[in-house]
């Protein structure tokens, strides 16, 4: 007997196979919004997250074809399109979208991103940092991300140390969340997984469960409508209490609350939901916490995945075989 979320598997890869356009080897948006890269990378990352066991279909080779030449063979950069395409993203999220893609389709990108080179130097990589004012409203988090082919390919502990250090300056001690002016749940995210990817916990990790806590809404979400801020405080309580045991209760709690609502939120708002890509991409992975958190509850033939702290999905070849 099937599950609710080997059904929402198979809905995936249906609904996804439906965005695929043949000619260029990218996916749809929706019939509105054509190909683009960042619906080109989500889907890679929503069927890695459900487990697909189709993942591919039959369109590897086009795929990443497509996303090999998104990337501009004289800066190295890969850009999202402009407009609704973008989802307002940066291109260091574009970057980091497509390795991760390409990491799960086998494909890998052509060229080392020649505007992260001069960064493969610690002391450059610290004024890279130091020319942004972090706790501003300009600033963007994605940005970092965009680094984690570095992280994952320089294999340089110097470069490192560099790194961890100047994320922790940005940190507020107080809620233990980043930007330090207010809590960003989607930098805390982000910058809980990097720390995680090297097998480091965040420095006051403790408060930021306390902080996730305290932010649940009523309606179980993060957030008037479930998209990636719940999708990143349930990484934080599925994830830290139990490496840290701490607050393991309450964290189970407010993911029991979670649960049933997104399941419900899903199936009433299915078709509005999936006009929107990249919001599904969250959904996805939220389900694959929720999965890791009550196997017993939301059982699947095939496991649900998570792993944006692994630091093998951000491995590119060209950079680890093209570091200085």
């Amino acid at each position: 007997m099937s599950s609710f979320l080997d059904e929402f598997r198979d809905d995936i890869h249906a609904w996804t196979e439906g965005l695929w356009d043949e000619e260029t080897g990218g996916f749809r948006m929706s019939a509105k919004v054509g190909v683009n890269v960042m619906t080109t990378t989500d889907v890679a990352w929503m069927r890695y997250a459900v487990n697909d066991p189709n993942i591919l279909g039959s369109h590897r080779e086009p795929w990443v074809r497509y996303l090999q030449k998104r990337q501009d063979s004289h800066t190295g950069l890969v850009r999202h399109d402009p407009g609704p395409a973008g989802q307002g993203h940066s291109d260091g999220h574009a970057l980091w979208q497509t390795v991760r893609a390409l990491s799960i389709l086998g494909g890998t990108l052509p060229i080392f991103p020649r505007h992260l080179r001069p960064l493969v130097n610690p002391g450059v990589l610290r004024a890279w940092f130091d020319k942004v004012d972090w706790d501003g409203p300009d600033s963007n988090h994605h940005e970092v991300l965009g680094l984690a082919p570095l992280l994952a390919g320089l294999d340089d502990p110097k470069w490192a140390k560099a790194f961890y250090e100047k994320l922790v300056e940005q940190q507020n001690p107080e809620t233990g969340c980043w930007p330090r002016p207010k809590v960003g749940i989607s930098r805390t995210f982000a910058y809980t997984c990097l720390h995680r990817a090297a097998g480091l916990m965040p420095p006051h990790a403790e408060k930021i469960v306390d902080t996730m806590l305290s932010l649940q809404q009523p309606n179980g979400f993060w957030q008037e409508e479930p998209s990636f801020l719940t999708m990143d405080a349930a990484y934080l309580l599925v994830r830290l209490p139990g490496a840290l045991e701490y607050r393991w209760e309450e964290a189970h709690k407010a993911l029991r609350r979670l649960a049933p609502a997104l399941a419900g939120h899903v199936h009433q708002h299915r078709e509005r939901i999936a006009e929107n890509p990249h919001r599904m991409q969250a959904i996805c992975h939220t389900f694959s916490l929720l999965h890791e958190a009550f196997p017993k509850e939301y059982p699947s033939a095939r496991p649900y995945r998570f792993d944006w702290d692994d630091a093998s999905m951000y491995y590119c070849p060209v950079i680890a075989e093209d570091r200085p």
